[in-house]
């Protein structure tokens, strides 16, 4: 059997409607995950700077 053959090998190809979907579940799983990185925990340590501010 050649390898080459059509048979052998599947190409598949994507709709437009097919490639929006999975466009845009790549793109909102990226979000959540850029998201989900800034959420911390506070801690005891981080502990807000008194500032005072001066008018004339």
């Amino acid at each position: 059997m050649n390898p080459l053959s059509p048979s052998s090998t599947a190409i598949h190809r994507l709709s437009r409607r097919s490639f929006i979907q999975y466009a845009s579940i790549w793109i909102d799983s990226s979000v959540i995950a850029a998201c989900t990185n800034f959420i911390q925990p506070s801690t005891s340590n981080s502990r807000l700077d008194k500032v005072t501010f001066g008018t004339n």
